[in-house]
């Protein structure tokens, strides 16, 4: 057996690597390289360059020492084909084909970077009348991607004595939450609030509405009542005789309360008065949420939480005033034409107490809606007073009466909505609703807590569409909803412990006021209530309030035929 040698291992305590050079290695070239660049291989026995860019060598040549040269010249040397192709039936005419091809695709090209110029050209020109070009840093720069967007006003002008209290910014509003605990019956209703008065009258719904469709759809036809008057709280007769109970801090309506607990969606700006009465020394405080005359809290928005919300900019009917005015009416007609008109066999049903703004001999005359005076316990020992409002009534299934909250959703123009209701509806109701929610997610809030605050066991939602996109005096119902307000309120995304809980955290600041008046006021363009300290004599009205109320009715009753004549 062969014995195994180690080989001579020699030391170099001065240096690295071996203290003398072999003689076999003396010839053997040099491969220089760069001290800066990082070393990818040992050797290269291929001579090819595989770190390429950021890994190549520098300015030596890699492997240029061991590349194998011909000493020979090969470059007469050629390979010749003597057979001729044989072209078949689908390569004759293939490079007439390609090149023609790629003249197209060249063609089209061109065509498409002239459109984009032209189109560039025209945005740029609409954005210089504009004023849209903005410096930055020295540079004009345009921001495609954004709109532009028109600053809005105040709902009222803001005036120089007005003292700011407090900001009270959206973002910290939707973190707040109020439990309320109800009482649940045997159909699952939860109903947090306790009434103290009903009065007034309603009709009866209408049930052969819900069998509307696309298909067999019905007019909307004019009605010859006024406009409901939405009187304020402090002008309430009931109010006023329940304000004197001790047991009683806060009042409003259900507009304004629903308004407050769904702040956090608007957009538009509204304004709510707030009246501080007594001090906490003499007597107890009592605050009172009131709105203005002729208050924007009075009319239905259109799209306000839209992607692209109506402007000023669009056609005379489409802008937010009138589209507005035109919600309204459409709301309002809407309601009395689904109602059945009493008869003798089919009166109205009528609460304990009578009608307080309405004289009985006028009901045929006027908006027959019942009242009810509930009372919600927001803390201990702090109970508001809301009037709600129910629209109709309807038979139960157990032969008990259901009281029903009836609105109407109105198409303008499948364009700008984004769902041509006339084709989705009947199909894809829930797709319909989806795109309302998106649009008009702060009224439909609104809405389901207007329901809710005022115990009705159903919200009938109607959907009603213009006959023509260019006419907003002829609509069309389409078809009728119904859903039950808690329900629709998870549909919706409605969380009602956060809306008592942005309700409560406003009561509580006013709570803390001094006595006199005082404004809420949604800013104008940005995500903020302002709380105003504003004198007492502020919003007086110089003449009869009913006057006002009158000429708000005819306006909006006059708003079909203007908007027809401007359409014209």
């Amino acid at each position: 057996m062969a014995a195994f040698q180690l080989p001579a291992v020699e030391s170099s305590p001065d240096s690295w690597g071996p203290s003398k050079v072999p003689d076999e290695l003396t010839k053997v070239p040099y491969q220089a390289f760069s001290k800066s660049e990082p070393i990818g291989r040992i050797t290269d026995w291929t001579g090819t360059l595989r770190f390429q860019g950021r890994f190549s060598q520098g300015s030596v040549p890699a492997g240029d020492q061991y590349a194998y040269v011909h000493e020979e010249d090969e470059a007469s040397f050629q390979l010749v084909d003597t057979s001729r192709p044989v072209k078949t039936y689908y390569t004759r005419g293939a490079g007439r084909f390609r090149s023609s091809q790629a003249f197209r695709r060249q063609r089209n090209k061109d065509f498409r970077n002239l459109a984009d110029n032209q189109q560039n050209v025209r945005q740029n020109q609409q954005q210089n009348r504009r004023g849209g070009f903005m410096q930055r840093g020295g540079r004009n720069d345009y921001n495609r991607n954004r709109q532009y967007t028109k600053q809005r006003e105040p709902s009222v002008p803001i005036k120089a004595n007005w003292v700011v209290i407090e900001d009270m910014d959206f973002t910290r509003m939707q973190k707040l939450n109020l439990p309320m605990k109800g009482d649940v019956d045997e159909r699952g209703k939860i109903d947090v609030g306790q009434d103290i008065v009903s009065c007034g009258a309603v009709e009866w719904y209408d049930k052969a509405y819900d069998r509307v469709t696309v298909k067999s759809e019905k007019p909307l036809l004019r009605s010859d009542k006024p406009l409901l008057k939405n009187v304020t709280t402090t002008d309430d007769p009931v109010i006023r005789k329940l304000s004197k109970d001790p047991n009683y801090t806060v009042f409003g309506t259900d507009t304004i309360i629903s308004t407050l607990m769904a702040a956090s969606r608007s957009v538009y700006p509204w304004d709510i008065i707030v009246q501080i009465v007594g001090k906490s020394d003499e007597q107890k405080k009592k605050v009172f949420f009131d709105k203005r005359n002729r208050s924007e809290l009075d009319f239905l928005t259109v799209n306000e939480t839209a992607n692209e919300t109506p402007t000023e900019e669009g056609a005379a009917v489409n802008t937010p005033k009138n589209l507005s005015l035109e919600a309204t009416l459409v709301n309002h007609t809407f309601l009395q034409q689904v109602l059945r008109k009493p008869t003798e066999a089919e009166p109205r049903y009528k609460f304990k107490e009578p009608n307080a703004f309405i004289p009985t001999e006028d009901l045929d005359k006027n908006v027959c809606v019942g009242y009810k005076y509930r009372k919600f316990q927001l803390a201990e020992g702090l109970n508001m007073v809301v009037r709600c409002t129910l629209d109709a009534a309807t038979p139960g299934p157990s032969q008990d009466i259901n009281f029903l909250n009836i609105k109407a959703l109105n198409e303008w123009d499948p364009r700008y909505s984004g769902v041509d209701w006339r084709s989705k509806l009947d199909t894809q109701p829930g797709a319909v609703l989806a795109t309302e929610l998106k649009n008009n997610s702060f009224k439909l809030a609104k809405w389901t807590l207007s329901a809710m605050l005022a115990g009705a066991d159903a919200l009938k939602v109607g959907f009603v569409s213009r006959t023509n996109p260019r006419d907003p005096s002829q609509h069309a119902i389409l078809g009728t909803q119904q859903y039950r307000p808690q329900e629709f309120a998870n549909n919706i995304n409605l969380n009602l412990d956060n809306a008592w809980g942005v309700l409560f955290y406003i009561v509580k600041v006013c709570m803390d006021l001094e006595e006199g008046k005082y404004l809420i006021m949604k800013d104008p363009n940005k995500p903020i209530l302002r709380l105003y300290d504003i004198p007492d004599d502020s919003f007086e009205s110089d003449g009869d309030d009913d006057e006002s109320e009158t000429e708000e009715g005819e306006q909006a009753q006059k708003a079909g035929d203007t908007n027809k004549e401007k359409s014209t």
